[in-house]
């Protein structure tokens, strides 16, 4: 179990994750996805633990795929309060590859999330949250971006994750909007290389962006994964690297949805105003744990659960 720090979040905390659920069809196979869900599944039943709920905001579309996708919000006890649905688009879909060295490649098609949309229930959500989540690839699509931008910089939360995800590359402009509304932001070692290089930020290595970034754009702090070799988070204070965890790997284990589970440890720790220490061994612990799995949101059970809460 990690250090017991003073508890910042109060009673019954509220978390909201913004983006992209998807099918992940892996080696032909269907199965749930999308960071909000990978992410929601990992952090829900911590949540629960304090009596919280975590919202999931995105669109799916009224079909198989949907109906997968919905099944899959109440099997992890995930409510579809801010679930938007449509006849008009097509739930999406994400074809991964795994690659021979365990990675992997991506290829989504458009789909509902694209168009999720600003409404008066999701503003009342945005003021009342403590915590909020959102990658960068709704930022591909005119309507999904002008959502999260709007939700950033309305939302009276104390953490506002941005999680960088480059299937594609935003526009700087974009980029640099989300960055100003958000106090935290993670990505991995080639992720933030990328993001140093479309905004032209002096640096070349990922921790020495992460360091000018957070300065430029006042962040409480920044994490950089490196899938098996663990996490280090940058604030204020320098750098701090966590220890290698590891866990069982199933037998059909793939990397899909390991560094939202990470996001999700991440969270829960910043929320418990958890250590610099503890905040690494958080997303360590989580991130290693879905990597373990055959499944894009496996959820978490009782024991690993025990280790964090």
């Amino acid at each position: 179990m990690l250090e017991a720090h003073a508890n910042v979040i109060g009673q019954k905390p509220l978390v909201l994750c913004y983006g992209e659920l998807v099918v992940d069809r892996v080696a032909g196979l269907d199965r749930p996805g999308g960071a909000p869900l990978n992410f929601a599944s990992a952090l829900q039943p911590l949540l629960r633990t304090l009596g919280g709920d975590c919202l999931v905001v995105s669109r799916l579309g009224e079909d198989a795929g949907g109906g997968l996708l919905r099944d899959a919000l109440l099997a992890h006890n995930l409510p579809p309060t801010l679930l938007q649905t449509t006849s008009d688009d097509s739930t999406g879909i994400s074809l991964a590859q795994i690659q021979p060295k365990g990675e992997v490649v991506f290829q989504l098609e458009p789909g509902a999330w694209d168009e999720i949309a600003w409404c008066e229930p999701l503003r009342e959500q945005a003021a009342a949250c403590v915590g909020l989540l959102a990658g960068s690839l709704p930022l591909r699509s005119p309507a999904s971006a002008s959502t999260m931008l709007a939700l950033f910089q309305t939302s009276n939360a104390s953490i506002r994750m941005f999680d960088l995800n480059f299937r594609h590359e935003p526009e700087a402009e974009l980029l640099t909007s989300v960055l100003e509304a958000a106090t935290h932001v993670k990505g991995t070692v080639e992720e933030w290389i990328q993001l140093g290089t479309i905004l032209c930020c002096q640096a070349d290595q990922a921790h020495a962006i992460a360091t000018e970034l957070r300065t430029q754009f006042a962040l409480d702090s920044c994490l950089v994964t490196n899938g098996a070799g663990g996490c280090v988070l940058l604030d204020g204070e320098g750098a701090m690297a966590g220890l290698p965890v590891a866990f069982p790997m199933d037998e059909d284990a793939d990397p899909i949805g390991a560094g939202d589970h990470a996001a999700a440890g991440w969270m829960f720790a910043l929320l418990n105003g958890r250590s610099r220490r503890d905040q690494v061994a958080a997303a360590d612990i989580l991130g290693a744990w879905g990597a373990s799995q055959p499944a894009s949101a496996p959820g978490i059970p009782p024991a690993v659960r025990d280790l964090l809460a």
